[in-house]
């Protein structure tokens, strides 16, 4: 009888541990969709955006000026456009601070993040629109969507004055001019 009550206890325990996946609190989900997406970025995975921003998403970098950012509208142009800039270039996405602000409902969030993004072009080392870096501050809405959260819209602006050539330029750290 011991065994059998023994073996009943395990038996509901294991049911009960297998219907009880731990889900991340909503900060913690959030932040972690944040770097899913940079590590998707930086893979240059495209397929895979869609599963860090809704389909209807807006991207808005024009603040960082014609030859770094743009508008994009909806996930399919966000795809092209980020395919484009990136072209062969190796890139890196450092995201850092985020702070988050969750509606009523805790079903949409606003969430300031802080982020070092760096280009290098292989072609281009020592051209400052080809191979630089930028510290960004993204401005964004995240939402749920079906019960993921993900980005809808996102402002980008860059926070030095300019943005920064500081690679394989023979030890001058270059700014580019007209970049604020």
């Amino acid at each position: 009888m011991r065994l059998e009550s023994a073996l009943l206890v395990s038996l509901a325990s294991i049911a009960i541990a297998a219907t009880s996946v731990a889900q991340p609190d909503v900060y913690e989900a959030i932040h972690q969709r944040e770097s899913i997406l940079a590590v998707t970025l930086d893979t240059k995975d495209y397929g895979r955006l869609g599963e860090s921003m809704t389909q209807d998403v807006v991207y808005d970098s024009r603040p960082l000026g014609s030859d770094y950012g743009g508008l994009s509208v909806g996930l399919p142009q966000v795809i092209a456009n980020t395919k484009n800039a990136f072209g062969n270039a190796k890139v890196a996405h450092h995201v850092s601070n985020a702070i988050i602000k969750l509606n009523n409902d805790a079903t949409k969030a606003n969430v300031t993040t802080y982020i070092v993004w760096s280009k290098w072009d292989p072609t281009a080392l020592h051209d400052p629109k080809k191979t630089f870096r930028i510290y960004e501050r993204c401005d964004d809405v995240f939402v749920v969507d079906q019960g993921t959260w993900k980005l809808q819209y996102s402002l980008v602006t860059n926070l030095a004055p300019k943005v920064e050539n500081p690679y394989f330029n023979d030890g001058q750290n270059m700014a580019v001019e007209g970049t604020m």
